[in-house]
């Protein structure tokens, strides 16, 4: 049988896990948006240094590519954070219960 001490340590190491894993997601998120927006910059200084409409042309599409690399990375950070948040929410409830069930029933 499990102790309390020792549920309510898995619990805390259950919350803990997630909170780091989301702040890891939104930090690895945060780091491909930043980077996709520099790079794009980046090409646009370029293109308009040099005038000419073709590069003009290709900062577009590398702008709506890093974009579209940058909105998927966000989308699936997002749902890894909900993913994460759904999981801890019904572990804590479940946790929460059985936690309760040991005390009342001394």
């Amino acid at each position: 049988m499990v102790s309390k001490a020792e549920i309510l340590s898995r619990i805390m190491k259950a919350e803990s896990d997630a909170e780091a894993t989301l702040k890891k997601a939104n930090e690895k998120a945060q780091n491909i948006v930043s980077k996709a927006r520099a790079d794009s910059s980046k090409t646009i200084t370029v293109a308009r240094e040099s005038g000419q409409e073709e590069a003009l042309a290709v900062v577009a599409g590398a702008r709506a590519e890093a974009t579209k690399k940058a909105d998927k990375v966000s989308s699936a950070g997002d749902e890894e954070i909900s993913a994460i948040k759904d999981n801890s929410e019904t572990r804590r409830s479940k946790a929460v219960e059985v936690v309760l069930k040991s005390f009342l029933a001394e």
